[in-house]
């Protein structure tokens, strides 16, 4: 957010300048300062009311297929695969793949230069 703010702020003087130099370079610095103040004003408000809305489609949906109370927890796809944790049975690749230090040791003490 601060960073779109000092952006716009940064391209003001170049928008509100009247020489004839200038004058080429303005409608880029609309461009770019309404396209980032729009962005970010998609990304900030539009978007969490939007997947809020869904939630909440979401959650009656649930309702009335189980026919039982839904939280807003239960029917979010990020908080349901956190609680179901699988187990995890592998042997690590790196610790097998690597060799043996004390052999290493033994390997370059033994050469003689």
């Amino acid at each position: 957010f601060l960073k779109s703010i000092t952006t716009v702020a940064g391209l003001a003087p170049l928008i509100f300048e009247e020489s004839r130099q200038a004058q080429f370079l303005i409608p880029m610095a609309v461009s770019i300062a309404y396209g980032i103040a729009f962005a970010t004003i998609l990304t900030l408000i539009v978007l969490p009311i939007f997947l809020s809305f869904g939630n909440s489609v979401k959650t009656t949906a649930k309702w009335l297929y189980t026919n039982r109370e839904v939280t807003k927890e239960e029917v979010e796809r990020v908080v349901r695969e956190g609680v179901v944790k699988p187990k995890l049975e592998h042997k690590s690749v790196f610790l097998e793949s690597t060799p043996n230090i004390e052999l290493i040791k033994q390997k370059n003490s033994s050469d003689d230069f």
